[in-house]
């Protein structure tokens, strides 16, 4: 995708409010070739990571009695590696729409091969596991979820947490273009790609809003969006010194947001959501009121506007619509905002009392406010619903078949240790590869059921050979972060993944192993070229284990030809070894650095590689271990610099200690020390620290 590049923006506080980015090509082709350069004012966004968002995003699908043709459309439009899900609160009476929308989902998810959940607002067992969960707010009397659209869409973001999606969008399913549905989703991964915090949000403007007068007419603005957008502007201008029209999307249907923001915002009730939305960021997170959610203040907020190039044709629901439904409730949460000043009240009771139809001294109501969806025991609200989900999802619970069945959770004040590991020089002897001296602290971790999470640069399949050599079933992290790998019976909730790999379910963070080699080529050629060139370098000698035959990564590793064998087969990074003087060396490294490659040493080797983090992916594995097993506590045992990001990620870093008795310089934060190289100190790690720990 191409667009726009950046566009002015307004700063409040912890907020950032971009102006609207027009898209300028929904295809931007094969990456370009190095010497083409983009132009100045243009930002392209590649497929890969468009791609790679939307296998992380969930599209809330809100219906409710809407034309079935007009909603298959819609579901045609989804990109493929989006989670669909369709929350419905259509008729169930003489005609059964929900049957029939159920039904047509379930019949394109099995012939397009890909997995919806779908749910009617008014479910019974949806309600009592939120309830159960401490989220009585969503319920109305009657002890269901409450008609509404803002109470629909809080539930897609329930779901979205459940399911372990990162991001959450909202496409309505009245509209009859699928080329535009395709589009909002194409805008939501590409907003997310640019935005820098982890809690952003992308709100999406229609470039035409057509009408059917005598003739198709091609409006550029809303009516309700127009309104709603002066008096947003306005406050945000009565907290600066200039005047401001940043605001071009204050009633968006289409909007996404990541998962961490999401669940933090407060929501109003019905039509007044998407205001709210941007009412509670500047609430919460501006610094204009005390914040009380410190860690989203230091990242910050960033709300991302983007332009479409389709239309958005939908059905004309009429002028009283526009105006109980939609107008007043969007009004009403800026007036009764304790941002809002006495002037901006007087700007909206002056606005609608010039309305016709309207009284002349209307009251403006208070809208019901819904606290953030995190006060919800998230744990509770899957092990609840957890019996109902082949009823949910779809096709035949399909999405059922890769989850785990229920494990033990800790109860309350209890926690689940989860131990991190790294191999070589820690697990492992790092002269013979040997683990003999730590078969008893296995056994101990075994005995006590804790997971033992391999994380280290070894390939999948050398670590698949140890794990069955040892009996080990838990997830396990390859290439330093390039991969997590989860067997697929070890969760029992239902995450996002990448791909399919024999036994395992496969989150892939890095970048692949041809497109490694081909950047590190040229690095290394142009690498080369420097040190010939130069009078001070000396002689260099760079070989990869792409470059070499089994035998000689065996002589060079002194590992036996199997593993030698496996350590080849890699697939998120390369190996390098380098001999040659400090100059020499350096000047390598940089031409690595240089050309968007990462490398860290081993102690050996070199590991190059392209967005591995073995801190990100523990994350990510934290994540899916609280969801299914309530509090844990982690430990990370490594022995180098390699190591740094597992062990600055987990609760409790442990180092093993090196060849010579030395520990690794670190700065850590409470790090814990002990004696034993490789196998022997992963052992006391085991018996003196991790057990005793309660």
């Amino acid at each position: 995708m191409r667009i726009e590049s950046l566009r002015p923006a307004e700063h409040l506080g912890n907020v950032t409010i971009h102006g609207v980015r027009r898209f300028l090509e929904l295809d931007s082709g094969a990456p370009s070739l190095p010497h083409l350069q983009e132009s100045r004012e243009v930002e392209m966004v590649d497929q890969q990571a468009i791609s790679d968002v939307e296998k992380k995003m969930a599209i809330i699908l809100p219906i409710k009695d809407e034309d079935l043709k007009v909603f298959e459309g819609v579901l045609s439009g989804v990109p493929h590696d989006c989670l669909m899900i369709v929350i419905s609160n259509s008729s169930k009476q003489e005609v059964d729409n929900f049957k029939n929308e159920k039904d047509i989902v379930n019949r394109f998810c099995r012939i397009t091969h890909r997995q919806a959940i779908v749910v009617h607002q008014k479910n019974p067992e949806l309600a009592n596991a939120i309830a159960d969960a401490g989220y009585p707010e969503l319920l109305g009397e009657d002890g269901l979820i409450r008609s509404g659209k803002a109470e629909g869409m809080i539930l897609g973001i329930i779901l979205t947490m459940f399911s372990g999606r990162e991001y959450v969008g909202f496409i309505d399913t009245d509209n009859y273009i699928p080329g535009a549905v395709w589009e909002y989703a194409k805008h939501f991964a590409t907003g997310f790609n640019l935005a820098q915090s982890p809690y952003s949000m992308v709100r999406v403007l229609w470039k035409y809003k057509p009408k059917l007068v005598g003739e198709l007419y091609f409006k550029r603005w809303g009516r309700v969006s127009e309104v709603t957008n002066k008096h947003l502007n306005h406050l945000i201008s009565s907290k600066g010194k200039f005047e401001t029209e940043i605001i071009k999307t204050g009633n968006a249907g289409e909007h996404a947001m990541s998962i961490e923001l999401a669940k933090r915002l407060t929501y109003g009730t019905g039509y007044a959501v998407e205001t709210k939305e941007i009412m509670s960021i500047l609430e919460q997170f501006s610094g204009i009121l005390p914040i009380e959610d410190r860690e989203v203040a230091e990242e910050g907020v960033e709300i991302l506007q983007t332009e479409t190039i389709n239309p958005h044709l939908h059905e004309d629901k009429g002028g009283d619509h526009l105006i109980q439904d939609m107008l007043l409730p969007s009004l009403a949460v800026i007036y009764h905002s304790p941002l809002a000043d006495e002037a901006g009240r007087k700007m909206i009771e002056t606005q609608l009392a010039g309305i016709e139809g309207m009284e002349s001294n209307p009251e403006i109501p208070h809208i019901k406010l819904i606290p953030p969806p995190q006060k919800m025991d998230l744990q509770k609200f899957s092990a609840t619903i957890e019996k109902y989900l082949p009823q949910m999802v779809l096709p035949d619970g399909e999405l059922i078949s890769r989850v785990a069945r229920p494990s033990r959770l800790p109860s309350s004040g209890q926690f689940k240790k989860i131990v991190y590991t790294d191999l070589d020089g820690t697990l492992l002897n790092p002269l013979t590869y040997s683990y003999s001296t730590a078969l008893d602290a296995l056994r101990l971790l075994k005995d006590k059921e804790l997971p033992l999470v391999f994380c280290s640069a070894k390939t999948m399949g050398e670590q698949d050979l140890y794990r069955n050599e040892l009996g080990i079933k838990d997830p396990f992290i390859t290439e330093n972060g390039g991969a997590i790998f989860i067997p697929k019976d070890y969760f029992r909730l239902p995450f996002a993944y990448d791909r399919v790999a024999g036994n395992y379910l496969v989150i892939e963070l890095g970048m692949n192993y041809k497109d490694i080699r081909h950047i590190l080529k040229k690095a290394l050629a142009e690498a080369c070229t420097e040190i010939e060139n130069s009078e001070k370098a000396g002689n260099i000698f760079i070989t990869s284990f792409g470059d070499m035959s089994v035998e000689d990564v065996s002589r060079l590793t002194d590992l036996n030809l199997k593993q030698a064998e496996l350590a080849k087969q890699r697939e998120y990074s390369e190996t390098v070894h380098i001999e040659g003087d400090k100059r020499s060396t350096n000047i390598v490294l940089n031409h690595i650095q240089q050309s968007g490659l990462e490398y860290s040493f081993g102690g050996r080797f070199y590991e190059v590689t392209g967005g591995n983090d073995k801190g990100k992916a523990i994350k990510i594995l934290n994540e899916l271990f609280r969801l299914n097993f309530g509090n844990i506590h982690t430990f990370g045992l490594g022995d180098s610099e390699n190591d740094y990001s597992m062990l600055e990620t987990v609760d409790s870093p442990i180092l093993v200690q090196r060849p010579g008795n030395k520990w690794h310089k670190m700065r850590l934060r409470n790090p814990s020390y002990v004696r034993g190289v490789g196998p022997e100190g992963f052992s006391r790690a085991v018996t003196d620290i991790i057990l005793p720990m309660e």
